[in-house]
């Protein structure tokens, strides 16, 4: 007997932007790894180096989920050290 798959959330445009903005508002706009001060963004617009970025504790890879108890909220250093903890290549 086999079973569906089950259905996994994957937001996408809009609904990836409000989902962006409830994660750095439960945060308050600071970094869940370091503290630091890290923005959703600044003067209108998102800057990759100096705002917040959406981590996702178990990658959609992985078959992790775009869900609030998925995610934390990040500065780009503390997201780059996952990064290179990963270390594909």
């Amino acid at each position: 007997m086999q079973f569906p798959k089950p259905v996994r959330i994957k937001l996408k445009g809009k609904a990836y932007t409000k989902f962006r903005k409830q994660v750095a508002d439960r945060a308050k706009e600071r970094c869940e790894g370091c503290g630091c001060y890290a923005p959703r963004v600044i003067d209108g617009t998102f800057d990759q180096y100096r705002c917040g970025h959406v981590s996702h504790k178990r990658s959609k890879g992985a078959g992790g989920q775009d869900t609030l108890e998925n995610v934390e909220w990040l500065c780009w250093k503390c997201h780059r050290t996952y990064e290179d903890k990963w270390n594909y290549h």
